[in-house]
């Protein structure tokens, strides 16, 4: 706009490409945002740089929502162009300076976002950097905004993006953008969404640690589908993932008691019907905090309905082992120590062979309950557990496990020497006679 003169006032931040300010139009008190290249960048005409930062501000400025940051106005100016956005109050990064949100505040954040990026999705348009600095509180509502690193899906440009390109915030971004940026669909935004979800309740950055008992489990399954590692495996579009969400806020209540309604789908399951398998994995995960039910219903999990459950969902899968590892510390009696063994032998064997974590927990547990409780049946099936091992890494893993436990390997040595097995686990095994 000729005539307009702008003041800058104070560097607020910068990042990327670009750097904002807080500044003043004219004779205006009122307090606006600029945002300029950064002064390394070629603003030339033509170059890719200023390409990107005009196609940021065409993409944001056509993008007409309540949840999506406005902008002021778009100058051209000899040093390159430049735009101007309201001033925010805050941003959702620095309210998370304070430590974790309250549910009702976390989860009126994730809608807003969600309802913004499903309409920025409609109209062709990936976000692809979604973190907390991005979300800002304007005038009462929490807007999204930095549209620098998005995609129009509906352009064959790729001039911006180029593929191999990584682009996002480590923290918050989906793993295959390492791979190819400018292929990215839905559903990475979707994963940034989850992550960020997961900040807000647990308070916690989700990097490089993502750990999914600090969800409230009420949340767990919604969260941990959204952030799969593998695109195919979570929500699709944003509409679904912000129904499911709205529906655990707002549904009615589930009347059928955890352990019908698990026993139902374990029964749909073992017949064959993979989303009986989903909806298992989801309730066991989502009632990871009831502990009787567990102890009740977990044992009983065949061999088969945990195959089905850790190639469906392996994230579930895990969290469920982990959950009730937990919950089979101490004493029990006889036949439910048993009965913890059984379900340890079955998840060793289901665990995929690279899922040496899994595998570990298992056969720890085996160990552990069986000395504890002084059980020559769970000796004898650790001993054949152990005996059936072929692998490297698996007989590495055994003999690790025996070092760190003398005492539970003290009680296993009986069993464990009458099998012929490899050196290396023999020679964890504490000397003959030795009490």
């Amino acid at each position: 706009m000729a005539g307009v003169k702008l003041f800058k006032i104070r560097k607020l931040g910068a990042g990327g490409q670009g750097e904002v300010w807080l500044a003043r139009e004219g004779r205006s008190r009122e307090m606006i945002v600029l945002k300029r290249p950064l002064d390394s960048v070629d603003v030339s005409e033509g170059s890719p740089d200023r390409a990107r930062f005009e196609r940021e501000v065409r993409i944001q400025s056509t993008l007409r929502h309540d949840g999506i940051m406005p902008i002021l106005r778009i100058y051209k100016t000899p040093a390159g162009p430049l735009f101007t956005m309201p001033y925010a109050e805050t941003s959702l990064e620095q309210q998370l300076l304070n430590g974790p949100l309250t549910e009702a505040e976390s989860v009126d954040i994730i809608l807003a976002i969600a309802d913004a990026v499903e309409f920025a999705h409609s109209e062709g348009v990936l976000h692809r950097d979604l973190k907390p600095a991005n979300i800002l509180y304007l005038d009462g509502r929490w807007v999204v905004s930095d549209f620098g690193l998005c995609r129009d899906v509906n352009s064959d440009s790729v001039t911006i993006t180029q593929s191999r390109t990584v682009v996002g915030s480590v923290a918050y971004m989906a793993p295959e953008q390492y791979d190819d940026a400018h292929e990215v669909t839905e559903s990475a935004d979707i994963l940034s969404i989850g992550r960020i979800f997961y900040h807000c309740l647990t308070g916690r950055v989700p990097f490089p640690y993502f750990r999914s008992e600090l969800i409230p489990a009420k949340f767990r399954y919604l969260i941990t589908r959204a952030v799969a590692e593998d695109p195919s495996a979570r929500y699709q579009t944003v509409s679904e993932f912000r129904q499911e969400l709205e529906l655990l806020v707002t549904g009615a209540p589930d009347l059928t008691p955890p352990m019908e309604r698990a026993r139902t789908l374990n029964a749909e399951s073992l017949e064959g019907d993979p989303e009986a398998t989903l909806s298992l994995a989801r309730l066991l995960v989502e009632k990871a905090d009831d502990e009787v039910f567990y102890k009740d219903f977990v044992p009983a999990l065949s061999a088969e309905t945990l195959r089905e459950i850790e190639r469906r969902t392996p994230r579930e899968f895990r969290q469920i082992v982990s959950t009730f590892d937990q919950f089979s510390e101490g004493s029990h009696p006889f036949s439910y120590t048993d009965a913890i063994a059984k379900f340890f032998r079955d998840v060793a064997f289901v665990a995929p062979g690279d899922d040496y974590a899994i595998r570990r927990l298992a056969l720890r547990r085996i160990l552990i309950v069986g000395a504890s409780h002084n059980r020559f049946f769970i000796g004898q099936m650790f001993a054949s557990i152990v005996s059936r091992i072929k692998e490297v890494d698996d007989i590495l893993l055994v003999a690790s496990l025996l070092r760190e436990h003398p005492d539970e390997a003290r009680f296993m040595s009986f069993y464990l020497r009458q099998h012929s097995l490899p050196t290396a686990i023999m020679a964890a095994l504490p000397p003959e006679g030795d009490a």
